[in-house]
């Protein structure tokens, strides 16, 4: 017999989001979109349960508003027959007495917020007996906690929560609270499936052609880097196997891009590439890179991509060091070629790299000013 299982994880409800400026409160709208997508989808797909691999919450304390949307969403799974089972991660952890698991009810939930697994948390799911393994870690009584997620003896399926890090992986140096481990660590623990949360990119982990565990992401981008589809997992479990279906849930996709300003050397073509690229729901970061004849007015050109974007950051990466309008103003008689020829000096000059870029930087950021100034 097999069970099919919702994994999601890191959905950091509640973030203030600050990092997205004006769209912040937009964006914090997004995540509770998302939020009620997943719990509508757990009912499309008629799953079995909904596990939560830690990070519901962005932080210990949350706002009544977010909280109320998910008793809302917990409450409309439960009386559909599908349980609820999660554990607290690093953001939202139960160290305090203030914390929104220590204080608030979440009818429908099955929250495991012991720092160790003294005995599974176990359902009778479709006439059969599924265990949970989770904890909720606490600095000061979980130095064996990985190790009290090993299968117990006895039938039935065996699921495991885990918010922790994959060793080596170059996203963070890791701390004992991300709980680090090996794909071979966890393949030991003996169960059918361990849903994992903590790093927001998909990925599953394998041993000997079977999926051990895996990643869902965060269903919704929290920053840059976390690009493209978000996904939320539809898992079916069995004794010794675990089949993964990616499903995506965003409500808007980020992306990062570069564009070759050098090749939209006509007035208007380079917000013309732009504008073409442009989605009211894509949340953007352009790169705008090569040597341009002029110094770019990235201020002026977000003002005029204003509305296209959900969100649009411009980063002006071009060079105008050696561009043919510098090296004619050079041999100009005049302050403005006087200063490009002192910066080439100085660029000839320099002992190091940075200051090198520094000389790029000085001449892009002047040599603007002369364009919009209109004069030397």
């Amino acid at each position: 017999m097999t069970i099919r299982i919702l994994h999601t994880a890191d959905l950091h409800l509640g973030s203030s989001l600050k990092n997205f400026g004006e769209l912040a409160r937009e964006r914090r709208r997004d995540f509770l979109k998302t939020f009620d997508r997943i719990v509508n989808l757990a009912i499309k797909r008629e799953v079995d349960c909904l596990l939560v691999a830690g990070d519901l919450f962005d932080a210990t304390q949350v706002d009544a508003e977010t909280v109320g949307r998910v008793q809302d969403g917990f409450e409309r799974l439960s009386g559909r027959g599908i349980s609820v089972v999660l554990i607290p991660g690093t953001h939202d952890n139960v160290v305090s007495a203030e914390s929104v698991y220590n204080r608030t009810t979440f009818a429908g939930a099955h929250i495991l917020k012991d720092p160790v697994v003294t005995d599974p948390f176990a359902l009778e799911i479709r006439g059969a007996t599924v265990h949970f393994y989770g904890f909720a870690y606490r600095s000061d009584r979980s130095r064996e906690a990985l190790e009290s997620m090993r299968r117990r003896e006895g039938g039935g399926i065996h699921v495991g929560l885990l918010h922790g890090s994959l060793k080596g992986s170059p996203e963070w140096e890791m701390r004992k609270k991300d709980i680090p481990f090996t794909t071979a660590e966890l393949a030991a623990l003996g169960l059918d499936y361990i849903a994992l949360g903590h790093y927001h990119n998909v990925g599953c982990l394998e041993d000997q052609g079977r999926v051990v565990a895996c990643y869902p992401g965060s269903p919704e981008g929290k920053k840059f880097g976390e690009n493209g589809e978000r996904h939320v997992l539809i898992v079916e479990v069995g004794e010794g196997s675990a089949v993964v279906e990616k499903v995506p849930v965003q409500s808007r996709i980020m992306d990062e891009l570069t564009v070759d300003a050098s090749l939209f050397p006509e007035a208007g073509a380079l917000e013309g590439e732009l504008a073409r690229l442009a989605s009211p729901d894509l949340i953007a970061r352009i790169r705008l890179a090569g040597t341009v004849e002029d110094p770019l007015d990235i201020a002026n050109l977000a003002g005029r991509l204003q509305g296209t974007y959900a969100w649009l950051e411009l980063l002006d990466e071009t060079e105008i060091y050696n561009s043919d309008h510098v090296k004619r103003m050079e041999r100009e008689d005049s302050i403005r070629g006087l200063f490009i020829r002192k910066v080439h000096a100085r660029f000839e000059k320099a002992e190091s790299e940075a200051e090198q870029e520094l000389c790029r930087d000085a001449l892009k950021l002047v040599m603007g000013r002369f364009m919009r100034g209109g004069g030397d």
